[in-house]
């Protein structure tokens, strides 16, 4: 499948600064839009990072990535 032309999470157009992921210090240059390992939506690199948290090569929204962050002071986590 060819991914969409526009981000699925803000439905902005790809343009070249969108398609630069950032990985800590460094970037991850794409073609496309990339797509988040666990909701599977293609997104920009404003909605999507580079993330080192499962196999140290992860893609995960924002939205997504607040999952794998620690629970807030005071509030159990799963």
């Amino acid at each position: 499948m060819q991914p969409p032309s526009t981000c699925q999470a803000c439905q902005r157009s790809a343009s070249d600064g969108l398609l630069n992921y950032r990985k800590s210090e460094s970037i991850v240059r794409h073609e496309g839009f990339l797509q988040c390992d666990v909701c599977e939506r293609y997104a920009c690199a404003e909605c999507l990072e580079v993330y080192d948290i499962l196999s140290g090569y992860d893609f995960l929204c924002h939205e997504c990535a607040r999952i794998f962050s620690p629970p807030a002071r005071g509030e159990r986590g799963h």
